[in-house]
C-alpha cells in the first residue's frame, strides 16, 4: 500500500525527523478526527477528572487514560490506530509515533496548556503494550 512504501521510506532518514514527522501526521489525524470533541469538553469543563472520563466516554482510544500525580497515562494492549485497526497499513515502531501527535494535540486541546507526551512502550516497537504519558 502506498503509506506503507511512505512509512518505509521514512526508515532511510535520521529517528528524530522520521519521529516529527510522523507526529504531525498524528496531528492532522486528530483535527480531522477527534479534536472537534476534546474542543467541547473543554468549552464545557475545566475539571481534570471530569475531563478525563469524558475523554475516556466520548474520544476513541486503545486504553483508559487515567490521571497519576502531575500526569496522565494509558496502557493499550492492542494498537489504537484506526489505519492498523483496519488493516490499511502495517504497525511498525516507526508509525507509533503518529500517535504520539494525536494524543499531544487532543491533550493540549482538552487542558487548554501545552503538554509533553512520551511513548514508554510501544507494540510497534517490540513491547507486549503501548504506554502513553501526558505531562502537564
Amino acid at each position: 500500500m502506498t503509506i506503507d512504501a511512505i512509512v518505509k521510506g521514512l526508515e532511510d532518514v535520521d529517528a528524530e525527523a522520521r519521529k516529527k514527522i510522523m507526529e504531525r501526521s498524528g496531528e492532522a489525524c486528530a483535527l480531522y478526527g477527534s479534536l472537534p470533541i476534546a474542543k467541547r469538553i473543554a468549552e464545557e469543563t475545566t475539571d481534570l477528572d471530569e475531563i478525563l472520563t469524558r475523554a475516556n466516554d466520548e474520544i476513541p482510544w486503545c486504553g483508559k487514560w487515567e490521571r497519576e500525580g502531575d500526569s496522565i497515562s494509558a496502557t493499550c494492549h492492542d494498537c489504537g490506530c484506526p489505519l492498523v485497526q483496519s488493516e490499511v497499513v502495517n504497525l511498525t515502531g516507526t508509525f507509533c509515533y503518529c500517535s504520539v501527535g494525536w494524543v499531544r494535540t487532543i491533550f493540549k486541546t482538552l487542558l487548554r496548556r501545552p503538554v509533553e507526551v512520551e511513548l514508554e512502550k510501544a507494540i510497534g516497537l517490540g513491547d507486549d503494550m503501548c504506554k502513553y504519558n501526558v505531562d502537564f
